[in-house]
Formats: C-alpha cells, sequence, structure tokens
C-alpha cells in the first residue's frame, strides 16, 4: 500500500516558484521509469560533451496528466473561481476521452499521427497523443515506431516530456536496454541532466531487480553529472530496497541521506514504516513514527494506513481502531482505503458483525464503500461458511450500482466449492461469464480444486482442457492442485507423471508441489520415498518448511518409529524451524499409540512451556491416548482443562470420552455425556451410533434425548 502511494512527494501541494519547479514536481510524481546512460558498468559507449550551438531551446511544458497549476488554483481561490477551473478542467477531461478514442484502435493511431505530421503539429500534440496511446496500454509499442517516424521529420524537436513518454513505455514494455539508447540520445541532442532525469533511471533499475546499482547512481554516478541528489531520488531507492525486503541497508541509505543535509519528507518515513511492518519489526516501525513526529514531520493518512494494515495483520485489531481514532483526532480523514483495511482484518479473525459496524460508520461518514469493500466482506463471510449472507452482500452490491469483478465472484465461487457445492459453484460461473465477467485463472484453480477434493479428478483434467482452450496456460498452482489431489486419492504414479509432465513445460513445481507429494507419500507408507523426495527437494534448491516437516513427522509417528522422529525433530529445531501444535499433535498421537502416556504427557507440558497452545485436535489425542490406558478419571480432568482454556471440545472429542466411559462400565455417565454434546449443538455423527448400539439395548437408546429421532432402531 505505502509502496504503490510512497513515489508522490509531500511538497506536491505546496505551490511552485517556477515553470522548473513546477516541471521538477511533476518527474517526481510522475517520472519513476528506467535509464541507464553511459557509465562504465552498463558497457555503453562513453559520452561526449557535444556543443549545442544550433539546439532548439530547452522548452518546459506543463506535465502529461496532471495540471499541477489547476491544483494550487482549486486550492487558494475563492469557491466561483473553483468553479470555473472545474468547468474547465471538465473540459479537458472530455478532449482527453475523445482523444483516447480517436486512438483506440492501431488503425485509428495510424491515421492520427500521419494528420499530425502533415502539416507538422506543435511537440506538445505529438507528447498528448503519445500520453493517449499509453494510456490505452495495447498500442503502448506503437510510440516507439511513431517517434521514429518523427525524429525523421525536419524541424522537429522532441522535449523533456517526449523522452519521459518513452521512458515510460520502456518500463511498462519491460525493455530496460532500449532506455538507454533513449537517454544517449537526450544528451546527444545537447541537453544537460538534472536531478529529476535521474528519477527514471533508478526507478527502472529497482523495478528491474537491480537496487544495488540504483545505489551507486546516487551515491557516485549522479555526482560526477554534477547533480545532486533529491529527496525524491533517496525516496525511490529506499522504496526498492523496502519491495525487496532489505530493510536493514533502507535505514542504513536513511542516515547517509540524512548526513548529505537531505531531509527525509513523510513518503520516505512511511515507506520504512511499511517495510519494517512486513518484516515482523514492529516495535522498530513504531520507533520510527516517533522518531518522525519528534523531527517535525507530520504522519499523512498513507502513513496511518500503513500502521493500521500492520496492526491488522498481526490481529491487533483493536489497536488498529485506536490508530484510527487517533487519526481523526489529529485532523487527518481517513479514507476508503483505512476502512476496507479495517473491514479486512475484522473479516480474517471471523467478527463479521463487527466488520458490519464499520461499514455503517464508513457510510455514515460520507465515505461510499466501493467494490474492494463488498469483496472483503463476502470474502469473510465464505470463509466462515455463511455464503448465504455473502449472496445478499452481491445483491445489495448491485443494487447499489456498483459492478462487481472477477475478484468478487472468485470469493464466492472459492466459498462454495470449499463447501463441496461444485454444481452451484458452476451455475454462478455460468451467470458470471453472462455478466461480461471472463474466468482468470484463480476462479480455475478454485473449481479444479473442488473437484479435485470431492474426487471428481477426471471431471477437474476436463475443466483444465477447457481451461487451455479458453486460452489460460496451467500454472504451478494449477498443477500443484492437480497433484495434492491425487495424493489425498492414494494416486501416487499418477501424480509423478503430472509432476514430470509439469517439468517437461518449463513450469517448476514449488515447495507446496513437493509437500503434496511427500505428504502423499507418506500416508501411503512410503516413508523412504518421501525422504529420497525431500533430498530432491532440497538440491532443486527449495528450502522444507514446517509442513514439510510435520508431513514426515506424522508418517514416522504412524509407523511407530518415534526414537526416529524425535531425532528428525532435533534436526529441524537446528535448522531454524519451529514446531507448531500440528508437529507437537503428531508426536503426541504416536507416544499415545506406542502406550507411552508418561513421554506424551512431558511433551504436551513442554509444548505449553513453548508458549504453543494445544487445539482440540491435541486435546483429544491425549484424552484419548489416557481412555485407551484405562485413564478414564485423568482424562476427564483435561476435558475440564480444555473447557477453562477457552478450546470447546468437538464430535470426536465426546465420542472419545463415550466409548472410554462405556468400556469402564459408567453407562450412566456416558449416556449424560450424549445428552450433553446434543445440548451443545453438536450433531452425533456415525460413530456415536455405532458405539451406542454396541454398548447399550435399543429400549435404553429411546432415553436418549435426540437420538431416537436419528438412530435407526431395529
Amino acid at each position: 500500500m505505502v509502496c504503490a502511494l510512497s513515489l508522490a512527494p509531500s511538497s506536491l501541494l505546496s505551490p511552485p516558484t517556477s515553470k522548473s519547479q513546477s516541471s521538477f514536481k511533476f518527474a517526481s510524481h510522475r517520472g519513476l521509469f528506467l535509464v541507464c546512460c553511459v557509465f562504465p558498468q552498463f558497457k555503453s559507449r562513453p559520452h561526449k560533451k557535444i556543443d549545442k550551438p544550433n539546439s532548439p531551446p530547452t522548452t518546459t511544458y506543463p506535465p502529461i496528466n496532471i495540471n499541477l497549476d489547476d491544483l494550487f488554483v482549486k486550492i487558494e481561490t475563492p469557491p466561483q473561481q473553483q468553479r470555473k477551473v472545474k468547468k474547465r478542467k471538465a473540459g479537458k477531461k472530455q478532449k482527453g476521452k475523445q482523444q483516447e478514442e480517436d486512438v483506440i484502435t492501431a488503425k485509428g493511431a495510424r491515421r492520427k499521427f500521419d494528420r499530425l505530421l502533415d502539416p507538422l503539429a506543435d511537440i506538445r500534440e505529438f507528447n498528448n497523443f503519445f500520453s493517449a496511446l499509453v494510456r490505452t496500454k495495447t498500442l503502448i509499442n506503437l510510440v516507439f515506431s511513431f517517434f521514429t517516424r518523427l525524429t525523421q521529420v525536419e524541424r522537429s524537436y522532441p522535449d523533456e516530456y517526449t523522452y519521459k513518454i518513452l521512458m515510460e513505455c520502456c518500463v511498462k514494455t519491460n525493455r530496460v536496454s532500449l532506455m538507454f539508447g533513449f537517454l544517449g540520445r537526450f544528451l546527444k541532442d545537447g541537453r544537460s541532466t538534472n536531478a529529476h532525469i535521474f528519477c527514471p533511471i533508478l526507478k527502472g533499475l529497482c523495478d528491474d531487480n537491480r537496487v544495488g546499482e540504483a545505489v551507486i547512481v546516487v551515491l557516485d554516478k549522479m555526482l560526477k553529472f554534477g547533480c545532486r541528489p533529491s529527496v525524491v531520488n533517496y525516496s525511490i531507492v529506499i522504496n526498492g530496497m523496502c519491495k525487496k525486503g532489505e530493510i536493514e541497508k533502507a535505514m542504513d541509505f536513511l542516515l547517509y541521506m540524512i548526513s548529505k543535509g537531505c531531509v527525509p519528507n513523510v513518503v520516505i518515513y512511511s515507506t520504512l514504516i511499511d517495510g519494517l511492518y512486513k518484516k515482523g519489526e514492529f516495535e522498530k516501525a513504531m520507533d520510527l513514527l516517533r522518531h518522525m513526529v519528534s523531527k517535525g514531520c507530520r504522519p499523512n493518512v498513507v502513513t496511518y494506513n500503513t500502521l493500521i494494515e500492520g496492526l491488522c495483520k498481526r490481529r491487533e485489531i483493536e489497536k488498529a481502531v485506536d490508530i484510527l481514532h487517533e487519526m481523526i483526532t489529529k485532523g487527518h480523514q481517513p479514507n476508503v482505503i483505512t476502512y476496507n483495511t479495517l473491514i479486512n482484518g475484522l473479516g480474517k479473525r471471523g467478527e463479521i458483525e463487527k466488520a458490519m459496524d464499520i461499514l455503517r460508520n464508513m457510510i455514515t461518514k460520507g465515505y461510499q464503500p466501493n467494490v474492494i469493500t463488498y469483496s472483503t466482506l463476502m470474502d469473510g463471510l465464505c470463509k466462515k461458511g455463511e455464503i448465504e449472507k455473502a449472496m445478499d452482500i452481491l445483491d445489495d452490491m448491485i443494487f447499489k450500482g456498483l459492478k462487481p469483478d472477477v475478484r468478487t465472484y472468485n470469493t464466492l465461487i472459492d466459498g462454495l466449492c470449499k463447501r463441496g457445492e461444485i454444481e452451484k459453484a458452476m451455475d454462478f460461473v455460468h451467470g458470471m461469464i453472462s455478466k461480461g465477467v471472463e474466468l482468470n485463472a484463480v476462479s480455475y484453480s478454485s473449481l479444479i480444486d473442488g473437484m479435485c477434493k470431492n474426487g471428481e479428478i477426471d471431471k477437474a483434467f476436463e475443466f483444465v482442457n477447457n481451461m487451455i482452450s479458453k486460452g489460460h496456460k496451467p500454472d504451478v498452482v494449477t498443477y500443484s492442485i492437480f497433484i495434492n489431489g491425487l495424493c489425498k486419492q492414494c494416486e501416487i504414479e499418477k501424480a509423478m507423471d503430472i509432476l514430470h509432465d509439469m517439468n517437461s513445460k518449463g513450469i517448476h513445481p514449488d515447495v507446496v508441489t513437493y509437500n503434496s507429494l511427500i505428504d502423499g507419500m507418506c500416508k501411503n507408507g512410503e516413508i523412504d520415498k518421501a525422504f529420497d523426495f525431500l533430498n530432491s527437494m532440497i538440491s532443486e534448491g527449495h528450502e522444507p518448511d514446517v509442513v514439510t516437516y510435520n508431513s514426515l513427522i506424522d508418517g514416522m509417528c504412524k509407523k511407530g518409529e518415534i526414537e526416529k522422529a524425535m531425532d528428525f525433530v532435533h534436526g529441524m529445531i537446528s535448522k531454524g524451524v519451529e514446531l507448531d501444535v500440528v508437529s507437537y499433535s503428531s508426536l503426541i498421537d504416536g507416544m499415545c499409540k506406542n502406550g507411552e502416556i508418561d513421554k506424551a504427557f512431558d511433551f504436551l507440558n513442554n509444548m505449553i512451556s513453548q508458549g504453543q497452545e494445544p487445539n482440540v485436535v491435541t486435546y483429544t489425542i491425549f484424552i484419548d491416548g489416557l481412555c485407551k490406558n484405562g485413564e478414564i478419571d485423568l482424562a476427564l480432568d483435561y476435558l475440564s482443562d480444555m473447557i477453562s482454556k477457552g478450546c470447546a471440545p468437538n464430535v470426536v472429542t465426546y465420542n472419545t470420552l463415550i466409548i472410554g466411559l462405556c468400556k469402564k462400565g459408567q453407562m450412566e455417565k456416558a449416556i449424560r455425556f450424549v445428552d450433553d454434546m446434543i445440548s451443545k449443538g453438536l450433531e452425533p455423527d456415525e460413530n456415536t451410533y455405532r458405539i451406542l448400539k454396541a454398548f447399550f439395548e435399543p429400549d435404553v437408546l429411546l432415553r436418549i434425548s435426540g437420538l431416537c429421532k436419528k438412530c435407526e432402531i431395529n
């Protein structure tokens, strides 16, 4: 979020003192493209200074895509003049829209360019035309050929803004090397460099993952060209470092910047705070915020949004709401992004009612929810399994005139597929297509995943063929879904065939792919094969994660190889991978099944001491071990402990205790547990009925509340 907004200078709203200053601010705001020139490491020709007696005078024109003068008038002039400005801007907007419509096709663009050439139009008209082509995205490549034709015409003098548009095209089309030539031509025309012309160079290098070279430009090359790096130059490099996760380097670069007398602005501070949050350095982020304020740099809405997003990701929603209140108290109005971030955070925590309260508060304050707001709410509802309520939100969204996008539909498709309602999801897809919304890779992946989990592998294969026919190539996610589905069906050989197929097509498996195969092999009892595959995974440069280790630990424990599993755990910890609740649960289960209850008890206590809270699965495993060991009273004590810690027992927990009590002859207590389970809204499953039929006569079963309606009694 911050990285996307961090390129606008904080001084954008202060009136320019001259045309050149306005031009500089435009370059700072827009000009973040790639240029590289005559630097030795770029292996280009040495630059020769060219005299320019016949060169055209350097002209500075208004910005291409934003009229700064109008922006200043809007801020500083009375309301009646503001209305005039709005009318003028509306006229310009209409004119710009008409121009884009004129060049919407390649044929139309060529006709328009020919009209500009004969008679030769002012360079500003060419700039506006090129800019319109860039905005179409599909016709962006025409700019290069048109520029070549323009330079072949006498009396045509491309200016600084022409080159900026060309540089933007290079960035958007990933033609970094071509940009070097444009800079060389720019210098050949006799133009001098300045700080803002380096913004494209720095942005381009950072976008191309060459942040180190960008640093050299700021520390060395700019100075050799007689340019003192500006706050925007530093901002671009710091932003590039943060995007790469090199937050320590970014902080060092901030100190270097300050040592050179360049004062950081709110954009730089916000970028660094965002970077620290993303690295989990929350305390450092707050320290930097306090430092920023102490230096007289006031946080803006982007800074506050960064803080709110970071807290929401940590699930500290209450603190995020406090930041919202502080933000309003200090005179900063939240925007739609602020509210959407809070709604998303609450949705992920399953607190939909609170998310709805934020939505209502947002509307009361005069902010209109957008497609992202509604899609976020729907995602939260779908994750809770409340698909029908999500559908109601969709209807409300359409009623209010908002057009759902593919992300909105994907949320509902994924929710239906996770619930196993594939046919309903397909009906929804047909409706989506009829509204002109095309499926994307995420849509196909959700549907294929749903089919695979439903055991409909053949149907999923047919759907992939349909996906390919529509021009969507299966990616590593699609292949991983198939491999996982086949492994769940114990079709390991077929899964390996899919792996070979994806490799032959140049699609490399990722950690998720390897994890699915290792888990499938372990569940199939092929532990040695799984270890061979682990070694293959490491040799391919993929670092195993806790999911990989958990599959292997579980496989060994199920084979009764507890000592081997424990040795493996020590190796896992030595590599910096910490055990999670799944790791502990698998080991406790193995120990209990091996009759090592005391060892399991010690391991459970060790788990709690390490800050890992047992979940319902962990408790149920241990209770089952105690029941099978005949220690029913201790099992009941652990049930009480589990409930006191806010962990609600499930049907499996109750079934474990019911069969344990029955085996101990404590029939009345077993019946009370059945009643207790039903009173808590838990439906008895087939195992419950099987246990009761094995231990009770039909007349006794009829006394158990609720079961007489569900249990067939002969």
